[in-house]
């Protein structure tokens, strides 16, 4: 016996599937308030959503991975740092990334810094992080006072080691480039006085163009000032007349250090006329500095 085979239209049975599928994905896109706003923002049709879900659910898997963000460095996006970004050109609507709101505020707070010789992470951190230690008291007084404009007075912090002097330091910028101040240069003495000393040598036009950065730029923080290595050369052509410069031009400036200011004068005098060129360094750092805040203490700050 002969039986016709019945013939089932395969096409019409996965289009229809399909069609289900993606009527049912459109819906939960609605009830997602995040991608129903996005949406509405686009002007979008049911059918232009339908017809890019692919690209809507996309959006929405990426934009929910943001809004419980792991922070910058633990990131796992395929496109790390970049969030999806849809925009209507004419009849089409298209897909493009920008970068997320941590990186942007990253890349802001890196413009802000010329040099930055400290750990990275504490340019996020704010001057309401510090602790309020009794013998931090003396620094944080003179540090509100010179964030609010109320003072020009340079800031030497000294102590001993491990103390926190670096992260106070970096605080009070970080509060000083969230006002007025537009950037700033955080160095460490003895790398970069050596490499200002060897280009002062080798290649003037470089050296010229460095120190007259240094002397300008609006906030200048030396760290661990007094522990680079020493010459008459350094305190006469480099250290000094950047200092001088810094005064004259009204310049904020900040120091870390081991050593008081008297003593620094001691470290850097080599000979008889040395002790002279010294004493003028001494005098212009307590002039503009006043005095040492000494701070004291374990750091409990990181």
């Amino acid at each position: 016996m002969n039986m016709d085979k019945i013939k089932i239209n395969q096409t019409e049975f996965l289009d229809d599937d399909l069609d289900a599928v993606i009527e049912q994905q459109y819906q939960n896109l609605l009830a997602d308030p995040l991608v129903h706003q996005e949406i509405k923002r686009l002007g979008a049709t049911p059918d232009e959503v339908k017809q890019n879900i692919a690209m809507f659910l996309a959006y929405q898997e990426d934009r929910h991975y943001c809004s419980s963000c792991p922070g910058l460095e633990q990131c796992d996006k395929r496109q790390r740092h970049y969030q999806i970004k849809l925009e209507r050109v004419g009849r089409f609507i298209e897909r493009t990334y920008e970068p997320c709101p941590l990186l942007m505020a990253k890349y802001e707070r890196d413009r802000k810094f010329w040099i930055s010789d400290f750990d990275e992470a504490w340019k996020e951190k704010r001057f309401t992080d510090i602790d309020g230690k009794a013998s931090r008291k003396a620094l944080l007084e003179e540090a509100i006072a010179l964030i609010k404009g109320q003072s020009d007075r340079w800031l030497f912090i000294t102590g001993g080691h491990r103390i926190g002097k670096t992260y106070l330091m970096v605080m009070i910028i970080n509060e000083l480039l969230n006002g007025k101040a537009r950037q700033a240069a955080i160095i460490n003495a003895g790398a970069r006085f050596k490499e200002l000393l060897e280009a002062a040598i080798n290649d003037k036009s470089k050296f010229k163009e460095m120190f007259d950065r240094y002397t300008t730029i609006d906030v200048l923080g030396i760290d661990d000032f007094g522990n680079e290595y020493k010459t008459d050369f350094l305190r006469d052509q480099i250290v000094y007349p950047m200092l001088l410069e810094r005064a004259k031009n009204k310049k904020i400036t900040l120091f870390t250090s081991d050593f008081k200011i008297t003593e620094l004068g001691t470290l850097y005098s080599n000979s008889e006329s040395g002790r002279i060129r010294s004493r003028q360094l001494v005098r212009l750092l307590t002039d503009y500095a006043q005095k040492e805040l000494e701070i004291s203490g374990l750091s409990n700050l990181y």
